[in-house]
């Protein structure tokens, strides 16, 4: 695309922002379902037009990684309660990793022996699993902060989202290579290349972040010098992790956030708000092009033609992710971590919405594998379905729950 069709198409995907911000004042849906709604209606509009817009999947694939995904994370990470972040760390990570782990396998099985075709291998029920596992709750702690629901209650669901977005994206790489035969399906190797990306990233991302707030130390603290250096900091982070040192960008970029915000503390005393303001701001507009390009990208054939596998992933991915919740607070309080209200598990069931991460994995499956289509249709179905049918109808269990 040249630059006036880039200029164009992001003028056209604000002007929708503005659209839902002043539809959501009269029609009570989460605003990023409204978003996926306007952007599949202005596909219609310019097809119907002969309206050639220039998004396609590939290249909205790699705007999601690098353009998109590091603004998103390093927001959620900058943004998060960090004393409450540590309290619930052992939570967290057990639901990130060991639930992850459950949540892939169970939706593996399920939809391998459901679908139960020779086209659909267990590999790729797999990536199938990997990727519909990835949560993203955009929607449901912007519903929980409107309720006031409790901080701990918010704590736990984004801070696994942050963590669990990042170890699928490693997880989803390992299999996608196995998958490609570029790897051979050996558990050791695997575990190995697992840890290299994840704990590289955590280092990489730790180096970059400390190297900031020491930055910030010797400078003049105010808010527009420090929106340059967290821009940087997010960007050049992912960057050189994924490029460089070729480990986990969004592993990076989390603990670059999480590491400058804890080492420059004091110099942030003042900023603070002014720069959060900023970042909050950042990440409201990159959400806007994700659910708007979502409903751009989206084609009613994957809900013609793949309708069977989409229910099957919706029935199965709720399976696991109540195996998966349970056995991870079940975890926590035998062995390592906090107790949490009773009340808790369900929210996070049902709060488990799909977004960002899911889309941009099944649009990065290469074509040459027989099934991208399928995983492509269920990622897309199950995001779909979760902001319709889960964000919206979170608020009536969190009342009826009495949280």
């Amino acid at each position: 695309m040249n630059i006036h069709m880039i200029v164009s198409i992001t003028l056209l995907i604000l002007a929708v922002g503005v659209f839902a911000i002043i539809l959501a004042r009269f029609i009570r849906i989460p605003y990023t379902l409204l978003l996926v709604v306007l952007g599949f209606f202005l596909s219609l509009f310019t097809v119907a037009f002969g309206i050639d817009t220039g998004v396609r999947a590939s290249n909205f694939q790699d705007l999601m990684l690098f353009i998109l995904l590091p603004v998103l994370i390093f927001e959620a990470a900058f943004s998060l309660n960090s004393k409450l972040l540590f309290k619930y760390l052992p939570n967290v990570l057990t639901l990130a990793t060991l639930g992850l782990i459950i949540s892939t396998l169970v939706i593996a099985v399920f939809l391998y022996f459901g679908i139960a075709h020779p086209g659909f291998p267990f590999i790729a029920a797999l990536l199938t699993g990997v990727v519909i596992s990835a949560t993203d709750p955009v929607a449901v702690v912007g519903q929980l902060k409107a309720l006031k629901a409790p901080d701990d209650l918010n704590v736990l669901i984004e801070g696994e989202s942050l963590f669990n977005d990042a170890t699928a994206i490693v997880l989803f790489s390992i299999i996608l290579s196995i998958a490609l035969g570029q790897s051979e399906p050996d558990l050791t190797s695997a575990i190995i290349t697992f840890s290299k990306v994840f704990f590289g990233g955590i280092i990489v991302g730790s180096v970059f972040g400390y190297i900031a707030a020491l930055l910030v130390k010797i400078i003049d603290t105010s808010v527009p010098h420090m929106v340059v250096i967290t821009l940087f900091l997010a960007y050049g982070t992912f960057y050189i992790a994924e490029h460089l040192f070729h480990v986990s960008g969004i592993v990076a970029v989390m603990f670059a956030a999480l590491l400058f915000k804890k080492s420059a503390q004091d110099q942030l005393k003042d900023v603070h708000t002014g720069l959060h303001n900023i970042w909050e701001s950042l990440g409201f507009i990159a959400n806007i092009f994700v659910f708007v390009l979502l409903g751009l990208v989206v084609s009613l054939n994957m809900f013609t033609q793949m309708w069977l596998a989409i229910i099957l992933a919706i029935v199965g991915a709720f399976i696991a992710r109540v195996i998966a919740v349970y056995c991870s607070v079940w975890l926590n309080q035998v062995i390592v971590g906090q107790p949490i209200n009773r009340k808790y598990p369900p929210i996070m069931i049902w709060g488990g919405l799909r977004g960002a991460v899911t889309i941009a994995l099944v649009l990065s499956l290469p074509t040459e594998l027989p099934y991208w289509w399928t995983i492509q249709s269920i990622g897309f179905g199950i995001v779909l379905f979760t902001l319709i049918v889960q964000a919206t109808t979170t608020p009536l269990l969190v009342k009826k729950l009495n949280i």
